[in-house]
């Protein structure tokens, strides 16, 4: 790195005056590439790796740097996105062999971002009067680009980002401040087009972003999202009490909110100002337009939730109790329902609503009990001959703490031979590390290697409680120790099978629901849905279990996620219409005189 260069990132070492695979110019180096055996992604990642960490200690012309890199980088972009089925949609505890790959892909993008340094200092070195100006602000948008996919695959694992990473960015950014080059658009077909400045702010926006709260897959579409919404973000060094954030970009950290900056700002610190960029914005980018050019797959509430985020802090409602007790977990909705049925298989819930009514109510000791209030029942939980809590339950046959979910389609009630047994549902046990008001914190054991994500339902069943609590994961963490944050949304509950109903006759098969108390703020109790996709606000629904059976009408959805959706409703008969009076039939034919003609 040149001791005049404006750019701060430490550099390679130069220890080579020549590369082993290719002459250092592009038109070489194009060639080289078209030989690569890209079926062969082993192959080709090992010989892209190898090109581009000799390309950083060889010397060479800037501009040849350059014109190599930008015949590298879409090889590159097509491997990474080859090696991340390695690590997305996997459990959050990732295997060595993934974490390799992960490591592997950081240092591709890495390794690019470097080479764009070494360009952009190299060019930044040449006589102000020829110096390219939109060669050096190509450097600079694709330097922070590069960075950019580390960030997002550190946020798409629940990570922070490591050592330096930020400081790089913040550098970068200074040095396109230097040489006025902030506002200068660079193309990118790849990663997308846009302004230096724009490059930056995507970044740091997408670190405000509550990444940790979001499903996997919609963290990249956020990122999408942020090639338009950074052009609507101002980012200054002037008026920062009007900012949303703070950031000092001398120091190695993320922007934090203007509220919650521990420190006053001093001379140099940058602001971000994101109230042009209103809610509106936000929601329409859901949508292609002409303008966006963007169709991003993100539901209503994420959109909303991001724009929460990027405009007022979240307070907590109630303290933290520490904690260091054993959870008995169920992943999936499936799971849950299974144990809060204690054990029940969903056969048992696949009936008519007549025999429903005649069958023993296996609950009803536990509506005696009030389960629709929140305090905790008396301890009726069995224990082992060794003394031990066992939560009620069954112990598994091999012990097993893993559940085993089948996420194959659901089979027609008659065809048993290709249904799976109830009996795979299983629990896996988690140390809660604190409680509130509202949830836990809880650690993810190491050795577990299930899926998890924002938005699932979970039960949990703790020593100093009855009944399976009714949760959802918030958020989740994954550096040192593995975390999720989790929302009890009810503390009891009781299982049905739910199917729509038409016409007063059955339209859907049997699904899993299962209904949780109310909130005290409506009359009416919630249902939980299983399959987000079959039921809808207005239609009504059969809910049925051994001993109870009743129709419903859906009202209002109060939330919903990808893997559920909280319905209000009333029951569908209180709500009828009243029925023609025997008797009076002048006041019935009134009621019918409209009617007539339709028919």
């Amino acid at each position: 790195m040149s001791h005049n260069s404006s750019l701060l990132v430490p550099l390679p070492e130069i220890t080579r005056h020549k590369h082993s695979l290719f002459e250092l110019n592009g038109d070489a180096a194009a060639k080289w590439l078209e030989a690569l055996p890209m079926a062969n992604l082993g192959e080709t990642t090992k010989q892209l790796y190898q090109a581009l960490t000799e390309l950083s200690h060889v010397r060479c012309k800037p501009k040849d740097r350059y014109e190599i890199l930008e015949k590298m980088r879409p090889r590159v972009h097509t491997i990474t996105k080859g090696l991340a089925q390695h690590y997305l949609n996997k459990p959050i505890v990732l295997p060595d062999k993934a974490e390799k790959v992960v490591l592997l892909a950081d240092t591709l993008n890495s390794q690019l971002a470097l080479g764009y340094c070494q360009s952009f200092v190299g060019l930044e070195s040449e006589s102000r009067l020829i110096r390219p100006k939109e060669a050096m602000a190509t450097c600079l948008h694709r330097a922070l680009s590069e960075y950019g996919q580390v960030l997002l695959r550190t946020y798409q694992l629940y990570r922070t980002p490591p050592h330096h990473f930020w400081l790089h960015n913040h550098h970068l950014y200074r040095s396109a401040q230097l040489q006025k080059l902030t506002t200068q658009k660079v193309a990118d077909k790849i990663l997308g087009s846009g302004t230096v400045q724009q490059a930056y702010v995507r970044s740091l926006l997408l670190a405000c972003s509550r990444c940790h709260q979001l499903p996997q897959p919609h963290i990249e579409q956020v990122y999408t999202g942020l090639r338009y919404w950074s052009n609507l973000v101002d980012i200054r060094d002037y008026r920062l009490e009007s900012c949303t954030f703070l950031l000092d970009p001398d120091r190695d950290t993320a922007p934090t909110y203007r509220q919650l900056t521990q420190q006053a700002p001093s001379p140099g610190w940058l602001g971000i100002d994101t109230n042009g960029l209103t809610e509106g914005d936000i929601l329409s980018a859901a949508q292609a337009t002409g303008k966006t050019k963007l169709d991003l797959q993100l539901p209503k509430a994420t959109l909303e939730q991001l724009s929460n985020a990027w405009h007022a802090p979240t307070t907590r409602s109630s303290q933290r109790v520490e904690r260091d007790d054993t959870a008995l977990i169920t992943l999936g909705l499936n799971a849950t329902h299974y144990y809060c049925a204690n054990l029940a298989d969903f056969d048992q819930f696949q009936i008519e609503s007549s025999d429903a009514e005649l069958q023993p109510d296996p609950f009803s000791e536990r509506h005696h009990r009030d389960i629709w209030s929140q305090g905790a029942s008396d301890d009726t939980r069995e224990t082992d001959h060794a003394g031990t809590v066992n939560f009620g339950l069954t112990p598994n046959r091999h012990d097993e703490p893993i559940e085993a979910i089948d996420y194959s389609l659901t089979q027609a009630p008659g065809d048993s031979s290709r249904r799976p047994t109830e009996r795979q549902y299983s629990y896996l046990r988690a140390r809660i590390l604190d409680s509130s008001a509202g949830g836990f914190r809880i650690e993810w054991p190491v050795e577990q290697g299930v899926r998890i994500r924002t938005g699932e339902i979970i039960g949990i069943k703790t020593e100093d409680f009855d009944d399976w609590r009714i949760a959802v994961v918030r958020w989740i963490r994954s550096d040192e120790q593995h975390q999720m944050g989790v929302e009890v949304l009810a503390t009891a509950a009781i299982p049905y099978s739910a199917r729509l109903m038409q016409s007063g006759l059955p339209a859907s098969d049997y699904q899993r629901a299962i209904v949780l108390p109310s909130d005290g703020t409506d009359e009416s109790p919630r249902v939980l849905l299983a399959n987000i996709a079959s039921f809808a606000e207005g239609q009504t629904i059969e809910l049925v279990r051994p001993g109870h059976a009743l129709r419903a009408r859906l009202l209002n959805s109060i939330e919903s996620s990808g893997s559920y959706k909280l319905f209000n409703y009333k029951d569908a008969v209180k709500n009828a219409p009243p029925k023609a009076v025997v008797g009076e039939p002048e006041k019935n034919e009134g009621e019918f005189n409209n009617l007539w003609e339709i028919l």
